[in-house]
C-alpha cells in the first residue's frame, strides 16, 4: 500500500470518528477540521516540484563537494543519472523511471561519496499518466498542500485545441500547466482562484505534453478526475434526446465506454444525418452534444446554426469559449 491510499485511509478514519464523535457530545468539532489537518501532513524528507520520470530536480540538503565521479544515486533502488555539481555546493540529478507505480509515492533516496554512505532520505517521486484523448480513465489522484503535484502526458497527432477538464474536488484551487520536455520550463494552462472544477481551451502543435496538475490553495486535498480531448470522446453515458434533434455522449466520471452500438452515432447514425458536435467542459467533465438536420420532433440543425449554439452565449450551450465544434 502506498502511502497515498494510506493517507486517505486515515483522513477517512478521522473523519468518520469526527462524525461519531459530534453525534455523542453535541460538540462544536467540525469532522472537516480533519481534512485540514492532514492536508499538510508531511509526506517525505524531501519534496521535489517536479519528481517525475527525466525530470531535472536539485538537492541543497548538503554540501556537495568533489567531482561528479565522487556521486551515486540511488531512488526506489533504481540509479538516478546526469549527476551535476553545479558549484554552489548542491547537487543535480535526474529522476529515474520506476516502475509499477502509478501514484505520487514516498520512496528511499540514497547517496553514495567515494562508495560510502552519504545521505539517506525518503522523497516524493511522480509517475507521469497516459491520458488518452476523449477516452474514458479511472484515475482519481490526490494533491495537496503537503504533496503539490501530480503529472500526466497526452500525445497529438496533429496541431489543433485540446480541452481541459479536471473535477470531482472541493474546497482547493488547481492550476494546470505543460511542458514540452521533461527538463525544459512549463507554460501555463490555466491560473486563477477557482475553488472546483478547472477547465480551458488551449491550442496545441502534434507532440507529446506532460500536464502538470499543482495545488495552489484550499483548506482540503483535492482527489481529482481528470477528462482531456480535443474533439468527440467516447461515451461512458448518453442522453438521447431526438425529439429535439439532439444527442449528448458524456465522458465524466465514467470509467467504461458505452460502445460503438450504444453512443450517439451508434443510436441515431443509420436513421438521422448528423450536422456538427460540440465538445465541451463542464464542472462534472466533458460532453460532446452530437446536432442532427432532422430530429423526431424539432426542425433539426444546419451545420452553421449549429456551431452558432456550440461557440456564442445566449444560445443555450455551456462554457461556449472553451468549447470545440467540428463539423459532421
Amino acid at each position: 500500500m502506498n502511502l497515498n491510499r494510506k493517507t486517505w485511509i486515515y483522513i477517512l478514519l478521522f473523519y468518520i470518528t469526527g462524525l461519531i464523535g459530534c453525534a455523542k457530545d453535541n460538540s462544536s468539532t467540525d469532522p472537516l477540521m480533519y481534512l485540514v489537518v492532514f492536508n499538510n501532513v508531511p509526506v517525505a524528507d524531501i519534496v521535489f516540484e517536479k519528481g517525475f520520470p527525466g525530470s531535472d530536480n536539485t538537492l541543497t540538503t548538503n554540501n556537495f563537494t568533489g567531482v561528479v565521479g565522487d556521486y551515486t544515486i540511488t531512488i526506489g533502488g533504481e540509479s538516478a543519472t546526469g549527476i551535476n555539481l553545479p558549484g554552489d555546493g548542491s547537487l543535480e540529478f535526474t529522476m529515474p523511471t520506476i516502475s509499477g507505480i502509478t501514484e505520487n509515492t514516498t520512496l528511499p533516496l540514497v547517496i553514495t561519496k567515494n562508495g560510502n554512505p552519504f545521505l539517506s532520505k525518503t522523497i516524493r517521486y511522480r509517475p507521469i499518466i497516459d491520458i488518452t484523448l476523449g477516452a474514458p480513465n479511472s484515475y482519481s489522484r490526490l494533491v495537496s498542500a503537503a504533496d503539490q503535484n501530480s503529472y500526466l502526458s497526452i500525445t497529438l497527432g496533429s496541431t489543433g485545441d485540446v480541452l481541459f477538464n479536471i473535477f470531482g474536488y472541493f474546497g482547493a484551487n488547481l492550476n494546470l500547466y505543460y511542458y514540452t520536455t521533461a527538463t525544459g520550463s512549463k507554460t501555463t494552462i490555466v491560473e486563477n482562484e477557482k475553488a472546483g472544477a478547472q477547465f480551458k481551451k488551449v491550442n496545441l502543435a502534434s507532440g507529446t505534453y506532460i500536464i502538470e496538475v499543482r495545488y495552489t490553495s484550499g483548506a482540503f486535498p483535492a482527489s481529482y478526475r481528470t477528462n482531456i480531448a480535443n474533439g468527440q470522446i467516447q461515451a461512458t453515458a448518453v442522453s438521447n434526446q431526438m425529439d429535439y434533434a439532439r444527442c449528448y455522449d458524456t465522458l465524466a466520471g465514467g470509467t467504461t465506454y458505452v460502445g460503438a452500438s450504444h453512443d450517439c452515432n451508434g443510436l441515431n447514425g443509420g436513421s438521422f444525418t448528423r450536422s456538427g458536435r460540440c465538445t465541451y467542459p463542464s464542472d462534472g467533465g466533458i460532453t460532446t452534444r452530437s446536432y442532427y438536420t432532422s430530429g423526431t420532433g424539432f426542425g433539426g440543425f444546419d451545420p452553421w446554426y449549429a456551431q452558432t449554439t456550440c461557440t456564442q452565449p445566449g444560445y443555450g450551450s455551456y462554457n461556449e469559449s472553451e468549447a470545440i465544434y467540428e463539423f459532421n
